[in-house]
């Protein structure tokens, strides 16, 4: 009896022993997930993504005629995938974008476009439309990927680094325990949605042939951005990230290009638009952490002519006299 005793207590201790073994990292805060992620992402030799963009842009008539029935809605979606070998300096993405506008009272249009991207070292090959082109950078490989340019992870780690943030929880991601931080919007956030806001309007207009204005009042009511990253528990490398932001806003035409002079010319009154509403989503997932796949372009690919941007001469082609 006091052998069997002994025995489940020492079972006891080792079940006690493991459990404490076991257990979660001490939790890490905001500051310390700051200068964590950056390291980690700062040695990172590889890994891989994929990213989703969704942006939705309702133009609405004016005045009376400001009904859904009257309304354009373009969405435009962008899907990419990509394998990242940093250091092999090699790179290759694929991914493909679709619009689609819609009138009420017409046929919808929809227009998709796919492209392939191999980086390889100082050289770019891209599959548009099912051609093939060689771009040949002028720098070396070693100037286009140093620093990290081309580690997008260490980006949004950098970008983390310098945001206010708050820890909002765990979640799994893709089978990663995580720490969830919603980043606190500030300043820049409030000019970047201006910036995003005055380029849709001035493509609206066909900038430069018009001068658009944006109300930044109207852009500060109704803004609302958000932005949140997950960081690993594990190995403290940011694994997703997403950004939403809406907005309206009722952009007015200020002026005008005088195609005698090639002057912007600003009106004597201006000319108000419809009210436009913007949604934006988007979506990276970071994953295959030093893990580096094959990546080769295909034989099309090498074979394409080279183009080297600083004379945009086609190679063994003379220049036109």
């Amino acid at each position: 009896m006091k052998r069997m005793l002994l025995v489940i207590l020492i079972l006891a201790a080792l079940a006690i022993s493991g459990c404490t073994e076991n257990q979660d990292k001490p939790e890490k805060s905001v500051e310390d997930l700051k200068a964590l992620s950056l390291s980690a992402a700062d040695n990172l030799t590889s890994y891989s993504l994929k990213s989703t963009i969704s942006n939705i842009r309702t133009l609405n008539e004016r005045g009376e005629n400001a009904t859904a029935e009257n309304a354009t809605i373009i969405k435009e979606s962008a899907e990419t995938t990509a394998i990242v070998n940093l250091a092999g300096k090699q790179a290759h993405a694929r991914g493909s974008t679709t619009i689609e506008v819609e009138n009420r009272g017409s046929e919808r249009n929809t227009t998709t476009n796919e492209a392939d991207l191999y980086q390889m070292g100082n050289s770019t090959y891209i599959r548009d439309n099912g051609n093939w082109t060689h771009l040949q950078d002028p720098m070396t490989a070693e100037e286009i990927w140093k620093d990290g340019r081309n580690n997008q992870i260490k980006s949004m780690a950098e970008t983390f680094n310098l945001s206010q943030a708050e820890l909002a929880g765990s979640e799994n991601i893709n089978g990663t325990d995580a720490y969830k931080l919603r980043i606190i919007n500030g300043a820049a956030e409030s000019d970047s949605l201006y910036e995003t806001a005055f380029s849709m309007a001035a493509n609206l207009v066909s900038y430069p042939m018009f001068m658009p204005s944006v109300n930044r009042t109207e852009l500060n009511e109704t803004g609302r951005m958000e932005k949140t990253i997950w960081i690993s528990k594990n190995t403290y490398i940011p694994v997703k990230y997403e950004s939403k932001t809406s907005f309206k806003m009722t952009p007015i035409i200020i002026g005008g290009l005088d195609m005698n002079t090639s002057q912007m010319t600003m009106f004597n009154k201006s000319i108000e638009l419809g009210t436009v509403e913007v949604s934006m989503e988007s979506s990276d997932m970071y994953y295959d952490f030093d893990k580096p796949g094959t990546i080769a372009p295909p034989t099309e690919a090498l074979e394409a002519v080279i183009v080297r941007p600083v004379s945009i001469q086609p190679e063994g082609s003379l220049p036109a006299e």
